[in-house]
C-alpha cells in the first residue's frame, strides 16, 4: 500500500471538515496525475484494472460467415461515408424503430440494409449484450489520420441502462480509454479493434469512462478504410421528456425544432452560464460540443444583484419559453470583493444566500453551481487584503454551498504553481486578473468536465 494512504488516513482523524476536503483533493490529485502513485501500489492498480475490464469487453471473430462480411462491407460503402479530403470521420444513424415512434428525419431506417439488420440479430443475440439494442450509429474512417477526440457516448436519447458495442469492419484501430477527470495520458483501457471484432461498453462505461480513437498506421496494406457499427438502444418511451432526437439534421437544425410549439411537458433543457468577465470568454457551443445548448449570460463588472437581474430577463424573455434550465454555473465576487479592502468579505454572505436562495426559487428543478474565485493578482499594494479576501470569499462560497444544498465548481487550485497564481496561465502584466488564452482553456475544460459529466461528486451535497 503506497504511504500516502497510510498519511491519508492517519490525518483524517481529529480535522475539520475544511481540512478533511483540502486533504481529499490532494489525494485525488496524487492519483490522477502521478505514475509513481499508481506504480507504488500494486494492489489498487490491480483492482482498479479489473473494473476497467468489466465496464468495456472486447471479442473477437464474432461472424464465422466471410461472405456475410464481404456483403456486409458492400452495404457500408454504399453509404457514401468516405470522404478522405474531409479532416472528420462521416457518421450516420440508423434505426429500426418505425416512423410513426420517432422521428427519423436524423436517422435512415435500417430495413433498407438487411445485412446491417442480420449484423444487429447476431449482436442482440451476444452473451455479453443480452438486449435489445434497436439504433446505431455508423463512422467511417477513411485513412489512418481521422481520430475521434475524447468523448463519452452519453448522448441524452440514447438509454445508459443498455451496453454500446461497436463492430469493426476494415483496418486495425486503437481505441483509448481515460478516466473523467484525469489527465489525457492517463489510459487505463486500450482495446486492438480488428476486423470482425465486438467491444462492448457496459452501462456505467460513459459516466466514467471517456475514450477515443487514434490514429491508425495501416502502410503497406491495400485497404485504410475503417468501419465501426455502435449499435446503442433508444430512451423509451419517445413521447417523454428526457427522449429527443440525434442532433444534426440538415433539414432542421436542433435549435429550431426545440423552439417550435414546445408543449410544457417537452422542453429542450439548456445549461445556463451567468456571472461575471471570467465567464465571457468561454465559446457555448465548445461548451456544449454538439450534445448540450450553452447560454452565456456573463457580462464583465457583474456583482451579485446584477446577477439577479440577467436571470429574471431571461425568465421575462418569450423567446426563452421553450426552456427547461438543466443546470445554471453562477460566477460571481471578484467585482464585490473590490469594496471590501477594509472590513473584509464577511458581508457578502448575506448576499450570497440572498442570491442561491433566489436561484433555487425560481429554478426548483436545475442543478446549481457555484464557481469559486480565481487567485487574483497580487502587488506590494495590495497583498495583505487581495490574499486574505480571495480566500475567505471562497470559503463562504463553500458554506453556501453546503448549507443550501448546491453545487460548489472549484478552480481554484487550477491556477496556482505550487502556492502561487501559475504565471503560464495569465498575461505578462501581473495587474491582469483575467487568465490568457491557455488559462481560458483550462477553465473551459473544467466547465466542460462538469456540463457534460454524470459522476457523484462527493462534495456535493445533493
Amino acid at each position: 500500500m503506497s504511504s500516502v494512504y497510510d498519511k491519508f488516513i492517519q490525518l483524517l482523524n481529529g480535522c475539520s471538515l475544511e481540512e478533511k476536503k483540502k486533504m481529499f483533493l490532494t489525494l485525488s490529485e496524487h492519483i490522477e496525475r502521478s505514475e509513481e502513485s499508481l506504480t507504488n501500489c500494486p494492489t489498487e492498480r490491480s483492482y482498479l484494472e479489473k473494473q476497467y475490464d468489466r465496464l468495456v469487453t472486447c471479442h473477437n471473430n464474432l461472424v464465422d460467415d466471410v461472405s456475410f462480411l464481404d456483403q456486409l462491407r458492400f452495404e457500408l460503402d454504399s453509404l457514401n461515408l468516405l470522404s478522405p479530403q474531409s479532416k472528420k470521420p462521416k457518421s450516420m444513424w440508423m434505426t429500426q424503430l418505425q416512423d410513426t415512434e420517432v422521428d427519423l428525419s436524423n436517422s435512415l431506417p435500417m430495413s433498407l440494409y438487411p445485412n446491417i439488420c442480420q449484423l444487429l440479430e447476431i449482436v442482440n443475440n451476444h452473451d455479453s449484450v443480452k438486449g435489445n439494442l434497436d439504433c446505431c450509429n455508423i463512422v467511417c474512417y477513411s485513412n489512418d489520420k481521422k481520430t475521434l477526440r475524447l468523448h463519452a457516448d452519453n448522448e441524452s436519447y440514447i438509454d445508459g441502462s443498455f451496453p454500446i458495442a461497436t463492430f469493426s469492419v476494415g483496418v486495425d484501430r486503437n481505441i483509448e480509454f481515460v478516466p473523467f477527470g484525469a489527465s489525457y495520458t492517463n489510459v487505463v483501457r486500450s482495446i486492438n479493434a480488428t476486423n470482425n471484432s465486438l467491444y462492448i461498453m457496459h452501462p456505467g462505461t460513459q459516466s466514467i469512462l471517456q475514450h477515443r480513437v487514434v490514429a491508425g498506421d495501416s502502410s503497406g496494406a491495400t485497404d485504410h478504410v475503417r468501419y465501426s457499427i455502435s449499435f446503442r438502444k433508444y430512451k423509451k418511451p419517445p413521447n417523454s421528456p428526457e427522449f429527443t432526437t440525434p442532433p444534426s439534421s440538415p433539414r432542421t437544425a436542433p435549435e429550431e425544432r426545440s423552439c417550435q410549439k414546445p408543449s410544457s411537458s417537452a422542453k429542450s433543457p439548456i445549461t445556463l452560464l451567468v456571472g461575471d468577465s471570467f465567464l465571457t470568454p468561454l465559446d457555448s457551443q465548445l461548451l456544449g460540443k454538439s450534445k448540450k445548448k450553452v447560454i452565456n449570460l456573463s457580462k464583465g463588472g457583474n456583482k451579485i444583484d446584477n446577477v439577479m437581474q440577467d436571470l429574471e430577463s431571461f425568465m421575462n424573455d418569450p423567446r426563452n419559453s421553450c426552456y427547461h434550465v438543466d443546470q445554471i454555473f453562477i460566477s460571481v465576487g471578484t467585482n464585490d470583493i473590490r469594496n471590501c479592502r477594509y472590513h473584509g468579505v464577511s458581508k457578502l454572505k448575506g448576499e450570497l444566500f440572498k442570491l442561491v436562495r433566489y436561484v433555487k426559487d425560481h429554478f426548483n428543478k436545475s442543478k446549481i453551481f457555484m464557481q469559486s474565485l480565481l487567485p487574483l493578482p497580487i502587488s506590494p499594494d495590495n497583498h495583505g487584503y487581495i490574499v486574505r479576501n480571495v480566500l475567505s470569499f471562497n470559503q463562504i462560497i463553500f458554506q453556501v454551498c453546503s448549507h443550501e444544498r448546491v453545487y460548489m465548481l472549484d478552480v481554484f487550485g487550477l491556477f496556482l504553481r505550487g502556492n502561487f497564481r501559475d504565471p503560464r496561465l495569465f498575461p505578462d502584466d501581473n495587474s491582469n486578473i483575467h487568465p490568457n488564452k491557455r488559462g481560458v482553456g483550462r477553465l473551459a475544460r473544467a466547465y466542460i468536465n462538469r456540463i457534460h459529466c454524470r459522476q457523484f461528486d462527493p462534495f456535493s451535497p445533493n
